[in-house]
C-alpha cells in the first residue's frame, strides 16, 4: 500500500470536509428564519461558554429534551459542535459535554492605530492562526498602506485555503472620530503620516472582499475582547487606552456607550485643570497635555534642554530608554503623568461606575512604576471603591483586532 498516498487522500477529505463546513456554517448563521433562531441561540450559547453539557443546555432554554436531542444532533451533523466527552456524574449517568469546531469558520480582526496596523486571522474560536502587523511611518498613508494589507490578507487566506464561503468578514477597531455607519476614519489626531483623514476605510475594504466589514472604535472593540473570551457576562467595563492619544471603551453588560460620532479619544479632552497646559484642540487643561507620549516627550525636551531634532527614536522609545537609565528627572516626570492619567480614569469610573477596569498602553505593561502609580492614584480619587477591579488588560496587544473580529461574529447573531 502506498501510504504517501494514502495520507494525501485523507488530508483532501478532511479538506474538503472542513469547506463544507465552512460553506454551510456561514449560510447557517445567515439563516434568520424562525425555525432556525433556535438552533443558532444554541450555538452561540455553546460558542460562549466553550464547553458546556446537555443538561446546562437543558436548563438554559427549557426545551423539550428530544429537541434539544435532535438540535444537538443536527448541529453535530453539519459538522458545526462535537461531542467532547464525558464529565463526573451526580448521583446518574455521566453528563455528555459539547463544544464548537474551532475551524468550521474563521474572522479577521484589524487594529488601527495611529503607530501601527495589526491584522489577525482568527478561526472561529478568535484563537490566532496568524498575524500581519506594520510599524507606521510618516511616508505610511492610507493610500500606501491599505492596498498593502488588502494583499497580504489576500496571500493568507490563500495559505491556508480559506475561501470567502470561509470567512465571516473583517471587523475593524480604529481611532476616532469615526461615521461607523458609513465607514469611514474622519479626522483623527497624532497620527504619525498627516493623510489619516476621511479614509473610507470599509469602502476600500469592500472593492476586494465581498463580505460584512464593521469599523468601530479601539477602545470598544478592545473592551468587547475582554468582555467575551474573559467571561464578564454581566460586568461593566471601562477598557482605557493611553499612548500617543487617549481613548476609552465602555460596555454595560455588552452594550457599547458611544456617541454618534465615535470618537473614543473625547476622554483625552476631558479637563482636568481649567487654567492649565494649551492642548491640540486648542483648550487648556486637557488630559492628553499631561499622560500622552507626545506630551511626556515636550517635557523631557524642555526639562533637559534638549533639541528634538536630535532625537532619532520615536517618543515612547526614547523615554523607555532614558527610564532604563534610571534619569531620575524623566521618572519624575513620568509619574507625574501617571498621577494625571489616574485622576483623568477616576473622574470616568465617578461618572460611570465600571465594575472593572482594564489599563492597556506601553507605559503600562512596560514600566512597573508607572502601571501602580496609576492605579494608586485611581484608589485614592474614586468614591466607590467597593466592587471595584483595576487592571493590567489580559489580552495585552491582541485585544483590539481580537474585539474586530468578535463584533462580525455577533452581527451574526442580530
Amino acid at each position: 500500500m502506498n501510504l504517501s498516498f494514502s495520507f494525501l487522500k485523507i488530508y483532501d477529505i478532511l479538506v474538503k470536509n472542513r469547506e463544507q463546513s465552512d460553506r454551510m456554517l456561514k449560510d447557517f448563521l445567515l439563516d434568520s428564519s424562525e425555525k432556525n433562531n433556535i438552533k443558532k441561540q444554541i450555538y452561540k450559547y455553546i460558542h460562549l461558554h466553550r464547553r458546556i453539557s446537555k443538561i446546562a443546555l437543558l436548563q438554559a432554554f427549557n426545551l423539550p429534551q428530544t429537541t434539544l436531542t435532535r438540535i444537538i444532533y443536527d448541529l453535530q451533523d453539519k459538522g458545526f459542535i462535537y461531542n467532547d466527552g464525558t464529565g463526573e456524574p451526580s448521583g446518574g449517568r455521566p453528563p455528555t459535554y459539547y463544544a464548537v469546531v474551532p475551524n468550521a469558520a474563521y474572522v479577521i480582526g484589524i487594529d488601527i492605530s495611529r503607530t501601527h496596523v495589526t491584522a489577525l486571522l482568527t478561526n472561529i474560536l478568535f484563537e490566532e492562526v496568524e498575524k500581519i502587523q506594520y510599524k507606521l511611518h510618516a511616508i505610511d498613508t492610507p493610500e500606501t498602506v491599505i492596498p498593502k494589507l488588502i494583499m497580504d490578507l489576500k496571500n493568507l487566506l490563500t495559505k491556508y485555503r480559506i475561501k470567502d464561503k470561509a470567512l465571516l468578514g473583517i471587523g475593524i477597531g480604529s481611532v476616532g472620530p469615526l461615521d461607523r455607519e458609513k465607514g469611514i476614519i474622519l479626522n483623527p489626531d497624532s497620527f504619525v503620516a498627516n493623510e489619516w483623514n476621511n479614509v473610507p476605510i470599509v469602502e476600500m475594504l469592500n472593492k476586494e472582499f465581498s463580505l460584512p466589514i464593521t469599523l468601530n472604535n479601539g477602545a470598544n472593540t478592545a473592551a468587547y475582547a475582554e468582555y467575551y473570551l474573559n467571561s464578564l457576562l454581566n460586568d461593566s467595563i471601562l477598557y482605557c487606552i493611553n499612548g500617543y492619544g487617549v481613548r476609552t471603551g465602555f460596555l454595560e453588560s455588552g452594550v457599547p456607550g458611544n456617541n454618534q460620532a465615535g470618537d473614543s479619544s473625547a476622554a483625552g479632552h476631558i479637563i482636568i485643570d481649567i487654567n492649565g497646559k494649551d492642548c491640540i484642540c486648542g483648550k487648556k487643561g486637557c488630559l492628553a497635555a499631561y499622560t500622552t507620549y507626545k506630551s511626556l516627550l515636550d517635557e523631557i525636551v524642555a526639562k533637559k534642554d534638549i533639541s528634538i531634532l536630535t532625537i532619532e527614536d520615536n517618543a515612547f522609545d526614547f523615554i523607555m530608554k532614558l527610564l532604563k537609565n534610571n534619569d531620575s528627572e524623566v521618572q519624575e516626570l513620568v509619574l507625574q503623568s501617571a498621577y494625571y492619567y489616574g485622576v483623568g480614569i477616576s473622574n470616568m469610573i465617578n461618572i460611570l461606575h465600571p465594575n472593572k477596569v482594564f489599563l492597556h498602553g506601553k507605559l503600562i505593561y512596560q514600566y512597573s512604576a508607572y502601571y501602580e502609580k496609576v492605579v494608586k492614584t485611581i484608589k485614592e480619587n474614586i468614591n466607590i471603591t467597593t466592587n471595584i477591579t483595576i487592571q493590567k488588560s489580559k489580552l495585552g496587544e491582541k485585544s483590539v483586532a481580537l474585539g474586530g473580529a468578535i463584533e462580525i461574529y455577533n452581527a451574526y447573531f442580530k
